[in-house]
């Protein structure tokens, strides 16, 4: 008997399959491929990018948005300063797409580590368009960063917005392995500002598995196909579990369809 989870997360559906110590005979363990706390920490990243991976997928859309927010070059702000900046932001970011008669969804990940400090958001597109929320950074920055020169033309001289949307695919995994990696060493740190890789509003869905218990001694070597979808193989894994040696198999089934996003505003 092996045991198999299914996640549903927007227009991805994904498969995993191991065993269990409490079904069927126990399976041989295999070699580690390095040595533990390596592979551990390789398995804790792997698993905080397919947790990411499913609530982009669950939640965001084709044309929401991948945005990072940053700070004017006359002053950089101290970890603390720039928690206080995001944590501040964020509830007017919420204010203002009330006014705007929608909901905000947002992952929320903030990199500093060998870098200029910034923060990166997902966030779902505003059908009046994203210039306000441009707006909004600045102006929560204006009084403490700006320059007398900046604030005289009332915007920071360097202040840059990378702004990309969200691609048509339904499958963003290359974008939570990114944000996954950005803070690969800052959430360990000892003293850090930020306990945890990113931060999610509260009205995201969390996918859940669904658990079954299947009565074969093993599965199929090849992951079967699934009408309607493809494999992102890039994104799938068909091996032994670096830390356990037991095997696993992980698909990503990504559906064909794809959808067309309606020109709209710039942002």
């Amino acid at each position: 008997m092996y045991l198999r989870k299914t996640w549903r997360a927007g227009r991805t559906v994904e498969v995993k399959k191991t065993y269990s110590a409490r079904y069927g005979k126990k399976i041989a363990r295999g070699n580690t491929i390095h040595e533990s706390s390596e592979a551990q920490m390789k398995v804790n990243r792997d698993k905080a990018v397919a947790e990411l991976r499913r609530i982009l997928n669950a939640n965001f859309h084709p044309g929401d948005w991948h945005a990072v927010f940053t700070y004017p070059m006359a002053r950089v702000p101290t970890e603390e300063e720039a928690a206080r900046d995001r944590e501040r932001f964020l509830r007017k970011l919420r204010d203002l797409y009330r006014v705007k008669g929608s909901e905000l969804k947002r992952v929320a990940v903030t990199e500093y580590e060998s870098k200029r400090i910034h923060h990166h958001l997902v966030i779902n597109d505003l059908p009046s368009g994203m210039k306000s929320v441009k707006r909004l950074w600045k102006s929560l920055l204006a009084e403490t960063y700006y320059t007398p020169e900046e604030r005289e033309r009332g915007e920071p001289l360097h202040l840059r917005f990378p702004w990309s949307p969200l691609d048509d695919s339904g499958q963003y995994g290359k974008l939570a392995e990114y944000l996954i990696k950005e803070t690969e060493k800052t959430h360990r740190k000892a003293g850090a500002v930020h306990k945890w890789r990113y931060s999610c509003s509260r009205n995201l869905v969390r996918p859940k598995p669904v658990i079954e218990v299947i009565s074969a001694k093993q599965w199929k070597k090849e992951p079967p196909e699934r009408h309607g979808y493809y494999i992102d193989k890039a994104a799938s894994y068909n091996g032994v579990s670096e830390v356990t040696g037991i095997p696993v198999q992980e698909t990503v089934y990504v559906e064909v369809q794809r959808v067309t996003i309606k020109p709209r505003m710039r942002c």
